[in-house]
């Protein structure tokens, strides 16, 4: 690793170890292996066989490095045995000046330590059951309403516009990952009720939507990642108002993308506002 690079590893508890030439823990290696499996069928006098899938398996993440054996305690090993818990699942992110990549992970045995010369020599392994790195979340807003109001407030004889909407319903934006991707998206009522919310793929005609009349400033979030699939409704878990015959937790595809929003009344009162991480080979 370099000087203006570092890991960070967070655990689920919320405690972190940095890795890098500033911290207490100097890196000396790190290397990831990344295996895929080929699923093939062979047919009665078949030359070779014929291809049929291929999946990736799970990255295999390691870090090697040194810390300082202290003559009066063991609090830095103390520290990455704690930290590294194969008990607790964690997030691993690479950071290399405005380069950042993320990747969900979990120890696969607490950290192998040796001491010599003065130095605790570690090495951590990790297991990446879902292998892709990703970016931190970007935002796409599909509607938004964007205030016009400003003080001191002065309203002419012909009346004002109090807001405008910065969406036609759709919008176009482009995955730049190497895969495809899910997503969360948030709706808002921010002007009124709105009845039954949904956001669509444009290109498929595939559509998430929420049978749920919403009151003003209520909000509601679906999570469409892979293992995880919500419904949010102000915070609550809120699964059963999914229409499930006519939703299907689409992915965002690698390239172009359109996303449309609708709603069954009262689209206008709508702020959609999608996330998503693009994801890395």
């Amino acid at each position: 690793m370099k000087s203006t690079e570092k890991l960070v590893y967070k655990n689920s508890n919320g405690e972190i170890v940095e890795f890098s030439y500033f911290s207490p823990f100097t890196p000396l290696e790190f290397s990831e292996a990344l295996d895929s499996e080929i699923t093939s069928v062979k047919n009665n006098l078949q030359d070779g066989e014929t291809f049929v899938s291929e999946t990736l398996e799970p990255r295999i993440i390691t870090i090697d490095g040194f810390f300082q054996l202290s003559p009066t305690n063991n609090v830095l090993e103390r520290r990455l045995r704690k930290v590294f818990n194969p008990k607790l699942s964690g997030t691993l992110t690479f950071q290399a000046l405005d380069f950042v990549r993320q990747i969900d992970v979990r120890p696969e045995s607490l950290p192998e330590i040796k001491k010599e010369d003065r130095r605790g020599i570690f090495s951590i392994e990790l297991i990446a059951h879902n292998p892709f790195w990703r970016e931190v979340e970007r935002m796409e807003f599909l509607a938004l309403l964007n205030p016009l109001l400003r003080f001191p407030l002065v309203i002419p004889e012909g009346g004002m516009m109090f807001g405008i909407r910065s969406s036609i319903l759709q919008t176009e934006f482009e995955n730049v990952g190497d895969v495809e991707t899910g997503f969360r998206v948030v709706f808002k009522a921010r002007g009124g009720t709105v009845v039954n919310p949904w956001v669509t793929n444009v290109l498929t005609g595939e559509k998430i939507k929420i049978l749920y009349t919403m009151a003003k400033d209520d909000i509601i979030e679906v999570i469409n990642y892979p293992g995880k699939k919500q419904v949010l409704i102000n915070g609550v878990k809120s699964f059963q108002y999914l229409d499930r015959l006519n939703s299907t937790f689409f992915n965002l595809a690698v390239g172009r993308n359109v996303m449309g929003y609708q709603a069954d009344e009262n689209t206008i009162n709508l702020d959609v506002i999608v996330y998503y991480s693009p994801a890395y080979l």
